[in-house]
């Protein structure tokens, strides 16, 4: 029944985007896996999509005061993001065996810099053992549309091309939102189309100042050398691509980990949760620090060496694990800044928002 009236009040709204779709989908069940490139990604499937379709979520949606009664009500599954999830591939296999279809984006989040790269190995087993029809929903545009860093949205056309396809075809799929925008050169306008990027851009790519970038209009300033860089109608920064604008962050964030030996985020709510379950156990609003052995936050200390699943969800939250607890740090800006910071003090190498692995 909720399916029926979502069709009727909510698909014609996402319908009146500038959606261009190709392809023809099996009779169910089938498992439906594509790209995540934007928020609206399994909206816009939905109301394309003449079944009911179970999405896969993480468990964070869940726990939305809007969202969350909704997700349920529909029988979406909850699935531990950056972690292992046997009870969400059970859900998987329920609806499956039942004649239903699922929806999975598998690489599990939007990715900061518009570019996909493959699936994850839990992902690569699922498929495995998989004896239903698989279908690629390939997402084009979306990305380009409203950048994961971006406050404001542009203007522009979402392409969506369903595919009948073999597993081992989707073990292998990449997008990259820029390469795609270099063939096609289609202009995604709006005003403010540099507003956020500070989120994604820690030091000036000229003088290498730490936080020094701000985003105004559709211009990216550096506060201290007072360089300018203008976003064009097709997203690329003076002509590059973001991949090649934060070229050199890696490097520079690397260097000043090593003569920074404690990076403080003077304002930051904190919740902490159980884990699997999420049951709130307790929030606070102050500073979290990173030194060169762990996290602290809420008074408690997180050594590098017991923080796993690291992950941001959406723009402006990092989530971890720590044994049975589940803990999440909400960021106006600094989300990405902090997943770098905890991924390269773990000792692994930095990879900045120039890399697809920051998703």
């Amino acid at each position: 029944m909720l399916w029926r009236l979502g069709k009727r009040i909510l698909a014609p709204y996402f319908l009146s985007f500038p959606l261009e779709v190709e392809g023809e989908l099996p009779p169910p069940p089938f498992l439906l896996i594509a790209n995540h490139l934007s928020a609206l990604d399994p909206f816009l499937i939905d109301a394309l999509v003449p079944y009911p379709i179970v999405w896969v979520a993480n468990r964070l949606i869940f726990e939305h005061p809007f969202l969350g009664p909704l997700i349920r009500a529909v029988n979406a599954i909850p699935k531990r993001k950056a972690l292992p999830d046997c009870r969400a591939v059970r859900g998987i296999f329920r609806v499956l065996e039942r004649g239903g279809v699922v929806g999975l984006f598998p690489e599990g989040g939007i990715p900061w810099n518009g570019v996909n790269r493959g699936v994850t190995p839990a992902t690569e087993k699922l498929l495995a053992r998989l004896r239903v029809p698989v279908v690629f929903a390939h997402i084009q545009g979306a990305w380009m549309r409203k950048p994961l860093w971006a406050d404001h949205s542009r203007k522009g056309p979402v392409f969506i091309r369903f595919t009948l396809t073999a597993c081992s075809s989707i073990l292998s799929f990449w997008h990259s939102e820029w390469e795609w925008q270099k063939r096609r050169r289609i202009p995604f306008r709006g005003e403010r189309r540099a507003e956020g990027i500070e989120r994604v851009v820690f030091f000036c790519p000229a003088c290498g100042r730490f936080r020094s970038i701000i985003g105004r209009g559709n211009e990216v300033r550096c506060l201290s050398c007072h360089k300018k860089w203008t976003i064009d109608a097709y997203g690329f920064i003076d002509g590059l691509t973001q991949e090649e604008f934060t070229a050199n962050q890696e490097s520079l964030l690397t260097a000043f980990c090593e003569h920074t030996p404690e990076i403080v985020f003077p304002k930051v709510l904190v919740t902490e949760r159980t884990s699997p379950g999420g049951a709130l156990r307790s929030f606070s609003f102050g500073p979290v620090v990173v030194n060169r052995e762990g996290l602290l936050a809420r008074g408690k200390f997180f050594p590098f060496s017991e923080i796993r699943g690291e992950n941001t969800f959406l723009k402006k939250v990092f989530e971890y694990t720590s044994g049975r607890h589940l803990v999440r740090l909400h960021l106006e800006k600094d989300a990405c800044l902090l997943l770098s910071l905890v991924r390269l003090r773990k000792g692994n190498v930095v990879q900045c928002p120039s890399s697809p692995s920051l998703r």
